[in-house]
This record gives structure tokens, C-alpha cells and sequence, in this order.
């Protein structure tokens, strides 16, 4: 007789067997609530560090937002302008040369605490800076942060009291173009006797190159500069401050007038003990000095004399004609005179400015 084949557990291995099965069940229980316990935390970890970073961005929004309005707040204006000027200068930073007092900011603190000395031209008897000079900015914070440091850098490099430069210098209206609509004001003063000269000739402003940006932001819904020349941006601002400053001598009524972008001081090649002497020996039918480019003639040369370096030490100056092609651009620092004014304006109401 075949035995009898067992077909069920002894009670004491089924007993080890369910014990076992039991402890793993609770193993892997404590395992899956351990690991759900870990999952809630670095949830709330990853909700606690959301929530830290919103509150930062908002924060960062916040003074952003303010800083934004401080910056773009008129740091300075154009001084004694006359008539329609005023309205699209806004604030001045003095009433100008025929009187009044420097308010604080770029220039009322000009040299306050440092040590004043006579100047080169006093020393060596050569005319002191006289002609009446135009600062641009656009009233950002970094632009206002050259522009201080390009007024202190002629402070040093002229001798000059700080009263004589507050007297002389006019911290003026650049464009910033990409914050049109905002401040297309001062375009419209830019371009207003080439606008009234282009109609005499029978153009009109939106077909002259370059000077024609202006009515095409008008054709935008928002009035800022049109997408394809935001990437020109910074040029079509640049433009538009120049026009501004020459508008701004043609109504003062300057015969001569001295230009600086915000860090035209640290481009400027010719030394300022030279400067009005320079400016005094063009000739009757010059436009422009430039001040920059010193090692490029632009070609003839038309007068030259012995004089003096900013610290004194004796110096070669040169006076070439610009009437040769050079690779160069830039209007860093420069001389305008009256004929200028009018030569540019009446060329661009024709040609436009390209």
C-alpha cells in the first residue's frame, strides 16, 4: 500500500508561515507610511520654499517698481529756455546765466570737497573756458552716475571753480526711445522747425529716412517705437537728443555751443586748457569741432600753435578740416555753431537724416 501523500501544512509551520507573512505585510505598511510621511514633507518643503520665493519676487517687484519711478524721474532739465522750450523741458535744474541759483543734484555739489587750484589756462595765459555747454541725459541712474563722474572729471581737468562750470554747463534732455509714448514730447520739440521747414518744401516728416520713426510710432497702437526698430532702439534715441540739443541752441540764440553725451569728458581728446582757444581760432565758415578723434585728421590742416596739456605739460595742437572720409562715428563731445543749426536742419528737411 502506497502511502498516503500529505497535502497540508503541519499547524506549526502554518503558524510560522502566517507570523511571517504577517511581519512582512507590517514591514511594508510602516515602509509606504514612511514613505508617504516623506512625500507630505518634501511636498510642504516644496509649497513652504514656492511661497518664500513668490513673497521674494514680490518683494523684488515692489522695489523695482519703485526704484523704476525714482530713475525716471527728471533728474535734471534744461536751463533758461525760452517760450515753447519749457513745456518740453519740464523741470530746471537753474534759471540760467542771466541770474538765479544751482538746485542740488549733478552740478550744486560739483568739487565741494576737494581742493581748488588755479587753472591751467590762468597759469598760462590762455583763454578760460567761456562757451556755453550742454550735458545730455536721459535721467537713468547709470547715465546720472557718468554724467556726475564726466562733470568732475572737467571739474580737474579745466581748474575751473565750481561756480563757473554751474554757471556754464546745462544738464539737458536726452530720449530714451524705448520708453515712448511717455516722453515723445521731446521729439516733437526736436524736430518742429524741421517739420515746419519740410512743409515749406513740400515733404512731410513720415517720408524723410530716419526722422520719419516718429510718425510711424504714431501709426502703432501704444505709440511706442515700432517693432522693427526697437533693436536700433538706442540709436533712434541718439539721434533724437542731438536734434533736441541743436533745436535747444537755435532758440537760445548761441553763435557757438559745447556738447557732451553723459561720457563725453572721458572721450575727448583735446585738452580743455586748449579748448576755447581752439574754439575761438575756427574759421568764420566753420560748423563743427569735434573734440574726439585727436589721432584721426579728417583732413587739411587748417591751424596749429604750442600750448599745454591739462597738467601743464607743453603740447602740439592741431586744427584739420573734416572733409576727407574716415571710418569713425560719434558725437562724444563737439562744437556747434549757428551755421550748423541751420545747414542740418534745412539738409534733413530735404534728405532726412540717414
Amino acid at each position: 500500500q502506497q502511502p498516503r501523500t500529505q497535502s497540508h501544512l503541519s499547524r506549526p509551520n502554518a503558524r510560522r508561515l502566517s507570523m511571517e507573512t504577517f511581519t512582512q505585510g507590517a514591514r511594508k505598511a510602516r515602509a509606504t507610511d514612511a514613505l508617504m510621511r516623506d512625500e507630505n514633507e518634501v511636498a510642504q518643503r516644496i509649497r513652504k520654499d514656492r511661497f518664500k520665493t513668490v513673497v521674494v519676487l514680490l518683494t523684488l517687484g515692489v522695489f523695482a517698481a519703485a526704484f523704476l519711478m525714482l530713475s525716471t524721474t527728471n533728474v535734471v532739465a534744461s536751463l533758461g529756455v525760452r517760450g515753447g522750450a519749457v513745456n518740453a523741458l519740464g523741470r530746471t535744474l537753474r534759471t540760467g546765466r542771466q541770474g538765479g541759483r544751482a538746485r542740488s543734484g549733478v552740478l550744486a555739489g560739483l568739487g565741494s570737497s576737494l581742493e581748488r587750484g588755479r587753472s591751467v589756462m590762468a597759469r598760462f595765459g590762455t583763454p578760460e573756458l567761456n562757451t556755453p555747454i550742454f550735458f545730455v541725459s536721459v535721467g537713468t541712474t547709470d547715465d546720472e552716475t557718468q554724467m556726475k563722474d564726466s562733470l568732475e572729471r572737467m571739474r580737474v581737468r579745466t581748474g575751473l571753480e565750481p561756480e563757473t562750470l554751474k554757471r556754464l554747463v546745462t544738464v539737458s534732455k536726452g530720449v530714451d526711445a524705448t520708453a515712448w509714448p511717455d516722453n515723445t514730447h521731446l521729439v516733437e520739440y526736436a524736430v518742429k522747425d524741421i517739420r515746419t521747414l519740410a512743409a515749406q518744401h513740400g515733404n512731410v516728416l513720415a517720408e524723410l529716412p530716419w526722422v520719419q520713426i516718429i510718425e510711424l510710432s504714431k501709426q502703432t497702437q501704444d505709440g511706442r517705437l515700432p517693432v522693427e526698430w526697437r533693436r536700433l532702439a538706442h540709436h533712434v534715441g541718439c539721434m533724437y537728443a542731438h536734434l533736441f540739443q541743436w533745436q535747444l541752441v537755435k532758440e537760445q540764440k548761441l553763435k557757438k555751443a559745447l556738447i557732451f553725451e553723459s561720457d563725453g569728458v572721458q572721450q575727448t581728446d583735446l585738452p580743455f586748457a586748449e579748448a576755447q582757444k581752439a574754439i575761438d581760432r575756427l574759421p568764420e565758415d566753420a560748423d563743427l569741432l569735434l573734440f574726439s578723434f585727436g589721432n584721426t585728421p579728417g583732413g587739411d590742416l587748417v591751424d596749429q600753435w604750442k600750448g599745454h596739456g591739462d597738467d601743464g605739460t607743453p603740447v602740439d595742437v592741431h586744427l584739420y578740416k573734416w572733409n576727407k572720409w574716415n571710418a569713425v562715428a560719434g558725437l562724444q563731445s563737439y562744437v556747434i555753431t549757428d551755421n550748423f543749426v541751420r545747414k542740418v536742419q534745412e539738409y534733413i528737411s530735404h534728405k532726412g537724416a540717414d
